[in-house]
């Protein structure tokens, strides 16, 4: 055989191996159910986020108005509750 033939050949092999390749790739399906339960969940959360947003934002205003409410002073640099 040619050199020319034998190359022609390797190239028609090595596309017709690519073409089942892309094929396989398309055809297999064992990782589509964790994606497709993945993105449930993230729109699950989303719209509880959006659902209770107005109650989300008054318990943290009131969580902060408590927070910052304590926190009037300022203790002083040698009484760090330490207890030294």
């Amino acid at each position: 055989m040619d050199i020319l033939d034998s190359m022609v050949i390797r190239a028609q092999v090595r596309m017709w191996k690519c073409k089942e390749n892309i094929k396989d790739f398309f055809a297999e399906e064992h990782g589509v159910s964790n994606v497709v339960a993945t993105i449930i969940l993230v729109l699950i959360v989303v719209l509880l986020i959006a659902a209770f947003w107005s109650s989300l934002q008054d318990l943290m205003k009131t969580l902060w108005g408590k927070i910052s409410g304590k926190a009037t002073t300022l203790p002083e640099p040698g009484n760090l509750g330490g207890g030294g």
